[in-house]
């Protein structure tokens, strides 16, 4: 886990571990052998300026019981809002697979040379990824898994490893240009064109990577039908076709990354 500053000290204790995820939330461990409780958990928001609020504190008599819930509240955070984690292991890329049909135990994962690194089981099969199926627990590796590994333990990546990431945000680039070559309204639509770098992506809350799939393949198949031009010939017409355009509004009317 990321090591905080040694001197960070809140209400006592001395934070010893924290994680932030990408919507700007984490958790944190702190030690203070001088209070009754010496180990406590704590939720917390993270400011632009790297402030942090902490709260929701968790207190404990055992140091492993502080561990357990502090591995715990990150999965569950994770799990049910589906976002990455940027500093559990700020060294490394971490890639997060879900346990669908057991609780993580002997045998029921692939041990490899990246991990796992760590692993939580829930108290129950609860509903990961925003409610998109359960999973028993969660695993986290330093690379992804294979194909094999993955289906020999049936297992489900996280919608925010980047491997996965990486594969939707060129899909975005195909099925953006077909949404605005269709005129979809933004009710309708997985992406939407981001200024700053004249590309898509991927509007929130992020489209299941399944169905975002099944409408690039849609999209590709129809845009070479109707369009010999090859796509990424597309792609660029389209994006310099919304670049005139927007600089052509009056200032008050250009579209800006922060309205999005």
């Amino acid at each position: 886990m990321a090591e905080k500053d040694p001197k960070e000290i809140v209400h006592g204790y001395e934070v010893k571990k924290a994680v932030v995820f990408s919507n700007d939330r984490g958790f944190a461990l702190g030690e203070n052998q001088n209070a009754v409780q010496p180990f406590v958990t704590w939720q917390f928001t993270e400011e632009a300026n790297g402030k942090r609020d902490y709260y929701w504190g968790h207190y404990f008599e055992h140091g492993r019981k502080a561990e357990r819930d502090f591995e715990f509240r990150i999965a569950e955070h994770q799990t049910r809002n589906g976002v990455a984690a940027r500093s559990v292991f700020p060294e490394m890329e971490q890639y997060s697979y879900f346990s669908t049909q057991r609780p993580v135990d002997i045998g029921t994962f692939p041990k490899t040379e990246n991990g796992p690194l760590s692993w939580v089981n829930f108290d129950e099969r609860l509903p990961v990824e925003n409610g998109a199926f359960r999973a028993w627990g969660i695993l986290t590796y330093s690379a992804p898994l294979t194909e094999k590994q993955i289906d020999d333990y049936e297992l489900r990546g996280a919608i925010s490893n980047p491997d996965i990431r990486a594969v939707m945000e060129e899909q975005a680039q195909i099925v953006g240009h077909w949404e605005e070559m269709k005129g979809l309204p933004d009710s309708e639509r997985f992406t939407w064109r981001k200024p700053s770098i004249q590309a898509f992506a991927l509007r929130e809350p992020v489209v299941r990577p399944e169905k975002l799939e099944h409408r690039y393949n849609y999209a590709k198949n129809e845009l070479t039908r109707t369009d010999k031009t090859p796509i990424a010939e597309q792609l660029k017409a389209g994006a310099d076709r919304a670049a005139n355009a927007n600089a052509a509004l009056p200032k008050q009317h250009k579209i800006a990354e922060k309205d999005r």
